[in-house]
């Protein structure tokens, strides 16, 4: 097996199209076309089925793709270890994190990862949680941003655990439950007591965010069923419409703004969830990873709340 063959065919299974494949890869439809049917010839197999929806790997093509992926991850892990032997500050990272707080903790660590790298290179993809797990394992990237409750941690990851985090319920000023918070309540996060907003019109995430499950199942524990105004897929969105005072509404806890006019809580037995860095089971993790891995971590634990971030509370 080529390398170079094996990154043709896992770009034809991806992009389900030898058209779009060549064009990702930078050559000719007809030249990659010859590649897999010289190599189904050599196999004596169809590794593809050509249907009008696309290109659809056979069991074989199944077989044979499950092998590449494993041999480039190898390839990838083994030029992470020879370069961190060599001292080789310089490479490529690929991570996937989430569109909103992921960016802005990318923007806001960077600049300090890029004064102790300045060779070393970003590969970004912008994805939900899931979305991020899925690119993980297809070994399109070598690290996700994720979270999760403590127990669920899955077993084909290793989990490099960076902070902490409540789920917050924020509560607008104008609405007479947010003196319930008391003061400072960015730091407090006082208990607040779901019967309380059995009547309220909330404004939820939507249903396939992992954030929203666990608040699903706290309304579940406590017999009550949501008033929803509206639901929305962006954490963004649902925090302002509670600092413009339109509903109260739940979100991370890294997106408590002290100044905004919000009050917060927390609720159920100060729920909250773990944030972790994840790589594949057993994938070697450069010095520069890791050292990555710990400015996520320090800026985690800077965000308000403050102990709430810090590990050993997780």
């Amino acid at each position: 097996m080529e390398l170079r063959q094996l990154e043709y065919i896992i770009a034809i299974a991806d992009e389900q199209s030898i058209a779009k494949a060549a064009q990702k890869l930078f050559i000719t439809q007809s030249a990659l076309n010859q590649q897999l049917l010289k190599l189904e010839r050599e196999l004596g197999v169809p590794l593809f089925n050509r249907i009008k929806e696309g290109m659809v790997p056979t069991h074989a093509g199944e077989i044979y793709l499950e092998t590449a992926r494993k041999m480039l991850l190898m390839k990838a892990d083994t030029y992470r270890y020879i370069q961190d032997i060599a001292d080789m500050k310089k490479g490529v990272i690929s991570i996937a994190y989430t569109p909103e707080q992921g960016s802005l903790m990318f923007s806001r660590i960077y600049p300090t990862f890029h004064r102790m790298y300045p060779d070393i290179t970003f590969k970004i993809h912008e994805a939900r949680v899931k979305q991020g797990e899925q690119l993980l394992m297809s070994g399109k990237v070598n690290l996700a941003l994720t979270s999760h409750s403590p127990g669920e941690e899955k077993p084909q990851f290793d989990y490099h655990p960076v902070g902490a985090e409540l789920m917050v319920l924020g509560v607008p000023k104008s609405d007479p439950l947010s003196r319930l918070a008391g003061e400072r309540s960015y730091e407090t996060f006082l208990h607040m007591d779901l019967e309380l907003l059995r009547d309220k019109p909330l404004i939820l995430l939507t249903r396939d965010t992992r954030f929203r499950n666990m608040i699903d199942e706290l309304f579940l524990e406590a017999g009550i069923k949501p008033r929803i105004l509206f639901e929305s897929i962006n954490t963004n969105t649902v925090f302002n419409m509670v600092k413009s005072q339109v509903a109260p509404s739940f979100f991370p806890q890294s997106y408590v703004d002290p100044k905004a006019p919000v009050a917060y809580f927390s609720v159920g037995d100060r729920l909250s969830w773990m944030r972790s860095i994840i790589t594949r089971k057993g994938a070697y993790v450069s010095k520069a990873e890791e050292d990555f891995i710990e400015l996520v971590r320090k800026h985690i634990q800077s965000l308000p709340g403050g102990s709430d971030y810090h590990l050993e509370e997780a």
